[in-house]
């Protein structure tokens, strides 16, 4: 690999030189559509931030969450349900970007208690159709939400990646694909959101956490295999991938992007890097609690077992990339696409042009979900078991 950082979006900064500032700065634009914070806070907060100064970021984030905290109880006691639940869910995002730079402090814990209940109350006074779940597994459970789009919907398992927990991936897709007509079923696997706080960490053998999921569904819900798709956003295109390598209850997946081989996006010195540079020095502290890891050599040698082979695959496949990404994320995305033995296949990479070049589509979540939603429609068998109108499509599909 070539990159000396992990880069996650490098053809446009959008406010602070930072890269990984940048980043998580971009994905909180990209959350406004979906609850996060409007345009006029977002740049408020970042304008009292010095870049790269990641104890102001931690500060200014959940000093302006406690302000909107305050500000929904007061909507509150005046009956203001909908408007105290809008603030409530602008609490749960600052108190989320905080954390992410909080590394292993005095405020990490505490943050994520905070960002967990802003997020569940401000659910309720939303009147959302969501459910908390949990998954049964190996003797403990998997934290996840449910949103329900009907008897009739189709169901999207979503799974986040190295830094995100189940509220991320909410605003990431969840709520886009609800909206769309698809019940989004939204799990932490082992490693993600708060699951360390339960002793369970990153895993190689991600069929295992994943069919648990699968086994739910189809267990408490009657979930037709026919109708269930599963998506994975960063690093969780390296655990869906490797999970429907021998998971035939899933009827398509979608990527963004798909990791086939983490070490080689991660590889040791690039490792290393993360854990002593720049604003990922705090976040990297993250990833060592996520893993179990104790050094970052450790942590690059679990990396190196996480693989996956595309030549046994058999379902639907949607693999998209964003050309902002680093090139290896890019290389793999397109080896992955090429090595599928499926007929039914589709690699979509997005361009700047698109507003949706950066990992994962952080910097556009509605281009995501019209991707990913708009291909699944295609694919996915309706209700009475006939194909799409449309027809599944395959080939390689480059837009933009």
């Amino acid at each position: 690999m070539n990159d000396k950082k992990l880069q996650r979006s490098d053809s446009t900064r959008y406010y602070l030189d930072d890269p990984d500032m940048d980043f998580i700065f971009q994905w909180s634009a990209g959350a406004a559509k979906t609850g996060g914070l409007d345009a006029g806070e977002l740049f408020h907060v970042a304008a009292r931030i010095k870049d790269g100064d990641t104890a102001g970021w931690v500060r200014e984030f959940e000093t302006y969450g406690d302000g909107r905290r305050e500000l929904a109880e007061t909507w509150r006691r005046r009956g203001w349900r909908r408007s105290a639940g809008e603030t409530l869910m602008k609490a749960y995002y600052c108190y989320r970007q905080a954390w992410q730079f909080a590394g292993r402090g005095e405020l990490f814990e505490p943050l994520i208690r905070k960002y967990e209940t802003a997020f569940a109350e401000a659910v309720d006074l939303l009147g959302l159709p969501l459910e908390y779940l949990e998954v049964p597994f190996e003797g403990n459970s998997l934290p996840g939400l449910r949103l329900d789009a009907g008897p009739d919907a189709p169901t999207l398992i979503v799974i986040g990646g190295g830094d995100t927990g189940r509220e991320d991936m909410y605003h990431l897709i969840g709520y886009n694909a609800w909206q769309r007509g698809y019940t989004t079923v939204i799990v932490d696997m082992p490693g993600q959101g708060s699951t360390p706080l339960r002793g369970l960490h990153f895993m190689a053998e991600t069929e295992r956490p994943i069919g648990a999921v699968v086994d739910h569904l189809v267990g408490t819900y009657r979930q037709d295999p026919a109708r269930l798709a599963i998506v994975g956003m960063s690093g969780g295109g390296y655990m869906v991938s490797r999970a429907v390598m021998t998971e035939r209850r899933l009827a398509a997946c979608v990527a963004s992007t798909p990791v086939s081989d983490m070490g080689q996006i991660l590889p040791v010195g690039v490792v290393r890097a993360m854990a002593t540079e720049g604003a990922m020095r705090d976040s990297f502290q993250m990833y060592l609690w996520r893993s179990g890891c104790a050094t970052p050599e450790e942590f690059a040698e679990l990396l190196t077992t996480f693989r996956a082979d595309p030549a046994q695959v058999r379902c639907a496949y949607l693999s998209i990339a964003g050309t902002g990404e680093s090139p290896t994320f890019l290389e793999q995305a397109r080896r992955w696409h090429d090595g599928l033995p499926v007929a039914t296949k589709a690699l979509v990479e997005l361009d700047a042009a698109s507003g949706a070049d950066a990992h994962c589509q952080i910097n556009n979540p509605t281009r995501l979900a019209q991707e990913i939603c708009g291909w699944l429609d295609e694919v996915l068998p309706r209700p009475t078991g006939l194909a799409s109108a449309k027809g599944a499509r395959s080939g390689n599909f480059h837009r933009e």
